[in-house]
């Protein structure tokens, strides 16, 4: 379900798995991560990377919105600091777990065969020199 950026309560509008997966393959340039920041999104995670990108985080149950915040902002900083995808998603799990948050273990982090989270970084320090 995505918001549909009206003020007030409003339920958002919901769309298909595969119609997400289609709009991200649709582009020129596709990610090379999903974060599916939301309740119950990990079921989709293991089509999303088998057809459209290597890597994807999705919930394995009903996370609460501080839990989810916090996972994604720790995430995030974690990649913003070059390191790779599977330190920032544990590095954000430990953070929930740390923080004394409920939902530790319902991020899941699913990837495509070849790849490695381990030595995926989307973000280089400068060169030295």
């Amino acid at each position: 379900m995505f918001e549909d950026e009206q003020d007030g309560h409003h339920e958002g509008v919901i769309v298909a798995a595969h119609t997400f997966a289609k709009a991200i393959d649709a582009t020129d340039d596709p990610p090379v991560l999903v974060l599916l920041n939301s309740c119950n999104s990990a079921a989709q995670i293991d089509d999303l990377v088998a057809q459209v990108v290597p890597f994807a985080i999705g919930m394995a149950g009903t996370i609460d919105d501080s839990d989810a915040i916090s996972y994604a902002a720790q995430f995030y900083a974690t990649i913003a600091n070059g390191q790779s995808i599977r330190a920032a998603h544990l590095s954000a799990q430990v953070a929930l777990e740390a923080a004394g948050l409920e939902g530790a273990e319902l991020p899941t982090l699913a990837w495509a065969q070849g790849v490695e989270p381990r030595e995926a970084v989307l973000v280089k320090g400068p060169e030295p020199g």
